[in-house]
């Protein structure tokens, strides 16, 4: 993979991990054991903090999301097909099924590769974080 979507996912694997932290915080806020209302108060004031934080990670997701979403609709990722190999002789019905096999697998990391690239244009450099 090309080092700028290694990072990119990496970004999108941070921010599923900020999620998941802001929302362990806040399960772990909601024990109600006889508190006083000033400290249910500052704990509800944490709460709606994490929560807007967990909505502000989600729209980073989605902005990625829908980035490699338009980058893949508007054809910035230029598929093109595998050149056709030569057919031998005598290959029978068995060899036309391993080349199809070979052609698709060919086809899929071709395509892979594609995206992987794309997905690297999208990242932000991390000056901006």
């Amino acid at each position: 993979m090309q080092p700028k979507s290694i990072t990119l996912l990496q970004k999108i694997d941070s921010i599923v991990e900020q999620i998941l932290f802001k929302f362990q915080n806040i399960l772990e806020v909601l024990t109600n054991n006889s508190k006083p209302k000033e400290l249910l108060s500052i704990e509800s004031l944490t709460i709606e903090s994490d929560a807007i934080q967990i909505i502000r990670y989600s729209q980073d997701l989605l902005s990625i999301s829908r980035s490699l979403k338009e980058s893949w609709v508007l054809g910035s990722l230029k598929v093109k097909g595998r050149e056709p190999e030569p057919k031998s002789e005598g290959g029978g019905e068995a060899s036309m099924v391993t080349n199809w096999n070979e052609n698709e697998v060919d086809k899929v990391f071709k395509l892979f590769n594609e995206l992987t690239d794309s997905i690297a244009t999208f990242e932000k450099p991390k000056s901006e974080t």
